[in-house]
């Protein structure tokens, strides 16, 4: 089964992970974003839907919120000053306790290019900004509920296998 996407953002989003039930045995998600009041903004949005969600603006505490704290999903900004978003989904990715987290790149920056450094960087999916409340929370709510097929626009293919009659 391929994700699909509302109509409007039909590049807006872009899946490279096959999500397990296993991942999502809470509703945990970690926002990171250097805009404070958009961070904050998402963890209201977050909440009230249901998620318990914490938020920073600073990838060096993100790290350690991380660790502690096992989100099964972390929404990263890219662009941050100090350590940008890419940096910061590699140290997640390097660190045994954080590696297994589901990372979405909540980004301006949306070009196939910026996309292919996101996924090299480690990120699951990528998320162009502006991202709309309905969007934010279809891509959680798909991810917590366990999809077992992703559509990878990258590669088209699904999990390494060609896409075709599923």
């Amino acid at each position: 089964m391929a994700v699909t996407k509302p109509d409007k953002a039909s590049e807006d989003v872009v899946l490279w992970r096959t999500f397990r039930p296993a991942m999502a045995n809470h509703r945990r998600v970690l926002v990171v974003d250097d805009y404070r009041d958009a961070a904050q903004a998402l963890q209201l949005l977050l909440d009230a839907d249901g998620f318990e969600c914490r938020a920073t603006s600073d990838p060096h505490e993100a790290c350690a919120i991380a660790r502690e704290w096992q989100p099964f999903a972390v929404m990263l900004d890219i662009a941050m000053p100090g350590m940008d978003g890419l940096e910061l989904a590699r140290r997640l990715r390097a660190d045994e306790a954080t590696a297994h987290m589901l990372l979405i790149a909540c980004t301006g920056y949306a070009s196939s290019e910026d996309r292919a450094r996101a996924r090299e960087a480690g990120f699951d999916a990528h998320c162009a900004k502006p991202l709309t409340p309905e969007l934010i929370l279809r891509v959680l709510e798909f991810a917590s509920e366990g999809a077992s097929h992703v559509l990878d626009p990258i590669d088209r293919s699904c999990d390494g296998e060609p896409c075709g009659g599923r």
